[in-house]
């Protein structure tokens, strides 16, 4: 109750703008959800569909409106990207044939120093908000942090090439638990680079025998030549 006054008292004397592209009274609207051009799907070795699902480029409007919320803490956008992914999900049909009755949401790891530096866990936070997003459409889902990673060096986004992340990376994602019984298990990340932390993270997951049906991200970065309907 607190929260929501506190909320609406900031909203009349400081209204924010659009993550994406500051119009006035939104948190993310319309043109920026779409900036990216759309879901699209790309290959993911290790999962069971064979394949990783974005919303969109990580370009444009949607790009700053995932940087404002990753690193300058607009957690108002956990709302927005949550339903984004579920609708990205669901749009997909990589779910429809899968045999499991409960689907449990995996939030990508972040290092204890990137914790620090936000905050906040923000994958765990956005993943909570799709899993209400999920259930407000009629799946059974839930979360468990399954992942954590071991000391690391350099942020993930400052590493250029496949080859050098997956250095940084190797061995430093593991498994923190495991679900109690058999799951339909989905990754959930920010932004797939060259796919090296999606990679590394499925890889820990089945080596401990959980199977990962698709990884669900807000955007992928294109590479040169590429378009989102490749």
């Amino acid at each position: 109750m607190l929260t929501e006054v506190a909320g609406s008292l900031r909203d009349v004397l400081l209204p924010r703008g659009c993550a994406g592209c500051d119009i006035p009274d939104a948190v993310l609207c319309d043109d920026c959800r779409a900036s990216g051009g759309g879901f699209m799907s790309f290959a993911m070795p290790g999962t069971v569909s064979g394949r990783a699902i974005a919303c969109g480029a990580y370009r444009g409007p949607l790009r700053r409106a995932i940087l404002r919320w990753k690193d300058h803490g607009d957690e108002e956008c956990d709302g927005p990207f949550a339903d984004m992914m579920a609708d990205a999900l669901l749009s997909s049909g990589l779910l429809a044939s899968d045999p499991m009755p409960v689907t449990t949401l995996v939030p990508a790891p972040s290092s204890p120093r990137s914790m620090r530096e936000r905050g906040r866990w923000h994958m765990r936070n956005v993943t909570n908000s799709l899993a209400r997003s999920l259930r407000r459409r009629g799946m059974d889902v839930d979360t468990a942090a399954l992942l954590r990673t071991t000391k690391t060096s350099g942020k993930s986004v400052q590493m250029h090439g496949a080859a050098q992340r997956s250095r940084r990376l190797q061995g430093h994602i593991v498994i923190a638990a495991r679900p109690p019984y058999p799951r339909n298990v989905i990754l959930v990340d920010d932004i797939v680079t060259t796919g090296t932390t999606a990679r590394q993270c499925v890889q820990a997951l089945n080596a401990a025998g959980i199977h990962v049906t698709t990884v669900i991200c807000l955007a992928r970065t294109l590479r040169a030549g590429e378009n989102t309907d490749d």
